[in-house]
């Protein structure tokens, strides 16, 4: 290994969502310049983790148990620097992960990122990221502009702040995939015009707002589909609203697709209707595969939509002014191929993962010196 330097990725799950996407992101980028370990809780993406065949070491979720879930984590983050000493650790996600680790290595550069945070209580979420990571990370790293201000208004400290979108990758399409899915889910863009959105089913999504206003512009158009990819706590309750709308046997709930990209070349254009969202993996995915989008004006999709030139921005909650832009845009095709092509060419002055991975590496680099 010699000079190698040697970094940890710490995170408080292994499930399906963007935090996971970015830090296999950055892993699959630097293992090959750097040692790599990840200590987390087991979960669904753990095997995409270990083929990158890193150094893993497992601790029990704190939600799950608390106590348990803290020696573990101490006993993974002293076999990490056992294993090879240790030059910076990336926490994602969780700021209270930062503490035993600043109390063992209080020297160590500690990379914090805040992807954001939902629900009622992401106020008080916001207010202890701030104070933690005053305390005790080097650099916090936030994927937008709007969080930027947002971390601020809560008490962070703007010398510690860095701003680095969200990136993902370029696409590469297999159309066997493409032709699978197609027949999976009796999906077919010559015959069909199918409105797509990728989210996790849950409240901050948004999505029963997407589906009655789906319901308003499905009446007269009877090829007309909407694909919802994604899992979560809301999935009974949003197919049994699509049975009380009426729209049942045109709207396709896909769940999780691992082959995302394949699934979304389908569509002819994409909404994401969020409620509280930072940087969305999903709209830059949509974008790089050159699709319009309509989001809502909320958190960092107003960075990623530029209103009407790459799609539409519309209040949240408001099921009016989605159907409106829903109508407007199956009126005008040609209006979504310009929007489409825009798209693509915001996403890559801005959200290409090439860009994410080069500042990211510059701080590394800067705090490794």
């Amino acid at each position: 290994m010699g000079n190698t330097k040697h970094l940890v990725y710490v995170l408080p799950y292994l499930e399906q969502g963007g935090t996971e996407k970015q830090a296999l992101s950055l892993i699959e980028e630097f293992q090959d310049r750097y040692q790599v370990s990840l200590l987390a809780p087991t979960g669904k993406t753990l095997p995409l983790f270990l083929e990158r065949r890193l150094n893993y070491c497992e601790f029990t979720s704190w939600d799950r148990n608390f106590f348990r879930g803290l020696r573990e984590l101490i006993a993974g983050i002293k076999a990490a620097q056992k294993h090879k000493s240790i030059d910076l650790i990336h926490v994602h996600g969780a700021h209270e992960l930062m503490i035993p680790l600043r109390l063992l290595f209080p020297n160590l550069p500690i990379v914090f990122t805040v992807h954001g945070y939902h629900g009622a209580s992401a106020n008080i979420s916001y207010r202890l990221a701030c104070l933690f990571a005053n305390l005790w990370a080097t650099r916090i790293i936030c994927v937008c502009q709007t969080e930027y201000d947002l971390l601020v208004k809560f008490g962070m400290n703007p010398a510690k702040l860095e701003m680095i979108y969200n990136g993902v990758p370029t696409p590469k399409i297999d159309r066997s995939i493409v032709e699978s899915l197609s027949k999976k889910f009796d999906l077919n863009p010559n015959t069909q015009t199918i409105i797509g959105t990728a989210a996790r089913l849950s409240e901050a999504k948004g999505l029963t707002y997407l589906l009655q206003a789906f319901a308003r512009v499905a009446k007269d158009r009877p090829n007309l589909r909407l694909v919802i990819a994604g899992v979560g706590e809301l999935e009974q309750q949003l197919k049994q609203q699509s049975q009380d709308l009426g729209i049942a046997d045109r709207t396709i709930f896909a769940g999780y697709v691992n082959t995302l990209p394949e699934l979304m070349s389908l569509f002819n254009f994409f909404v994401l209707p969020s409620l509280q969202e930072a940087c969305s993996l999903a709209c830059a995915e949509a974008m790089a595969q050159q699709k319009a989008v309509i989001g809502t004006s909320i958190g960092g999709i107003v960075e990623q939509v530029a209103d009407s030139e790459t799609g539409f921005l519309i209040p949240p909650q408001d099921v009016d002014s989605l159907a409106d832009k829903l109508q407007y845009l199956l009126d005008r095709p040609e209006l979504v191929d310009r929007f489409a092509v825009n798209g693509r060419k915001r996403y890559e002055e801005y959200f290409a993962l090439d860009r994410m991975l080069i500042k990211t590496e510059d701080l590394y680099v800067k705090l490794l010196n």
